[in-house]
């Protein structure tokens, strides 16, 4: 089970984000392909290292793993490797009725029952197509015999974090085709491996798998082979060769991407697309079509969060982003406060003596202020305190003076009551003064009484 849990760490723990070179990898019966991409800034461009490895070896399988061993491994490196169509097989199945899920799953479950050849002996992989409102799913299986090899080349030459997937030759040939916007989908491309002739199918959106053709003699009729493709596919614009083809079809109206598609010349600038360019394409994609291994994979995180997903998570990342902006803000105001209320209290211990010094002044002050109200404001009652104490007899003395309205009532001790009365009497400022109590004696024999003196009104006494 080592392919299946390879592949889900790579698309699920994201090993590759930082991918700064590709290296893709077609391996044929007896020969090798290999080129090599590197990022630049947000694109990708054709990569010539200064040393080219030496690749021998009797078989493709050796010359991989010569390629592999001469190679430093990088984790910023992705290797793409694509197998012949001879060494792979596809099947386009029907699901009238159910949603590509459901036939996605009804075909994963199903390999067994498809497949002419039993599943443990094979890696697999699904994906799901959709025609004219039907379920379609490509099915692609190859031998674990030939696919094991190649993982083992992969792990001994030290490469195993690099591996990115394995894949079907015209895989490639699709992606490189798309990056041109001047193509018209569908369209078809033809390539040679060994002395066969394979057309790949590249639908509206997507690759929809390949056939291998046979050569009728030294001729090979593309009308023909038309007619045997699906409706779709028989009036289709474009057509395309990838790589060298013999000469008796390199003169047919086959067009070649690097000399028609401006687009695509900065990736064939040195000679003719192969199937190492094509390989490298794959790995452009953080999700192959069709990858093989032995369990499901499982889509990067991005590719599984639909339109309504992302725009609720663009907006919590907004409130976020705002809260947390608020929040810093927020922090900083209460940490500043913080520390002017620190500063506020050392203020505070410093200027105490200061603030009892200014508390006693403005007592001061406002004591002055009331006498200088009380003098200001109340004339009449020091006139009549002063006649008062002007009028009474020496041996009287008043205990209590109570000024309410226009009547002074006066308590005294000492003295005669009537003098004391009479002498108030002679004053102009008392219109009437009376006893209002009876005149008791103390133990010294000194009388008390209680007189109440009406004053006379101001304009009264004018007059």
């Amino acid at each position: 089970m080592y392919i299946g849990s390879r592949f889900q760490d790579l698309t699920e723990k994201g090993l590759f984000v930082y991918c700064k070179e590709i290296l893709g990898v077609h391996i044929g019966e007896n020969n090798l392909e290999f080129a090599s991409l590197r990022k630049k800034f947000s694109s990708w461009e054709r990569f010539y290292p200064a040393f080219i490895p030496e690749v021998t070896g009797r078989n493709g399988m050796e010359r991989l793993e010569s390629l592999l061993t001469s190679l430093k491994p990088k984790r910023t490196r992705r290797i793409c490797i694509s197998i012949p169509r001879s060494r792979y097989f596809l099947r386009e199945l029907s699901f009238p009725g159910l949603t590509l899920q459901e036939a996605e799953g009804s075909a994963r479950m199903a390999v067994g029952m498809h497949s002419h050849l039993p599943k443990e002996e094979i890696y697999f992989d699904v994906w799901p197509l959709a025609q004219n409102g039907q379920s379609r799913v490509l099915l692609a299986y190859a031998k674990r015999s030939y696919i094991d090899p190649i993982l083992e080349i992969v792990r001994r030459s030290g490469h195993r974090r690099s591996m990115h997937c394995i894949c079907p030759s015209g895989l490639g040939t699709d992606i490189f085709l798309r990056m041109s916007r001047q193509i018209k989908f569908p369209a078809l491309s033809l390539h040679q491996e060994e002395k066969e002739y394979v057309i790949n199918l590249h639908g509206l959106t997507e690759w929809e798998g390949s056939h291998l053709v046979r050569q009728e003699g030294d001729f090979l009729n593309i009308q023909k082979i038309l007619e045997m493709l699906p409706p779709r596919f028989r009036h289709v614009e474009n057509i395309f060769r990838i790589g060298n083809l013999a000469p008796e079809l390199s003169s047919m109206e086959i067009a070649d991407p690097c000399s028609k598609l401006e687009e695509l010349k900065v990736f064939c600038a040195k000679g003719e697309i192969d199937g190492g360019l094509t390989a490298c394409f794959t790995g452009t994609s953080s999700f192959p079509q069709i990858s093989f291994q032995d369990s499901p994979r499982k889509r990067p995180l991005f590719l599984r969060i639909n339109t309504f997903q992302w725009a609720a998570a663009a907006l919590a990342a907004a409130i976020l982003l705002v809260t947390g902006l608020k929040a810093i803000k927020l922090g900083q105001i209460s940490t500043a406060y913080s520390k002017n209320q620190k500063q506020l209290q050392q203020l505070e211990k410093q200027y105490q003596p200061l603030r009892k010094i200014e508390e006693k002044i403005e007592r001061i002050k406002k004591l002055e202020k009331d006498m200088d109200d009380f003098i200001h404001e109340r004339p009449r009652v020091l006139k009549i305190l002063k006649a008062l104490a002007d009028t009474t007899p020496l041996e009287a003395w008043i205990r209590s003076c109570t000024i309410r309205g226009g009547i002074v009532r006066v308590s005294a001790e000492g003295g005669s009551a009537v003098d004391t009365m009479e002498k108030w009497r002679k004053n102009p400022l008392f219109s009437e003064v009376k006893l209002v109590s009876p005149v008791t004696k103390n133990r010294q024999q000194q009388e008390r009484y209680t007189v109440e003196l009406k004053l006379r009104r101001q304009n009264s006494s004018k007059k």
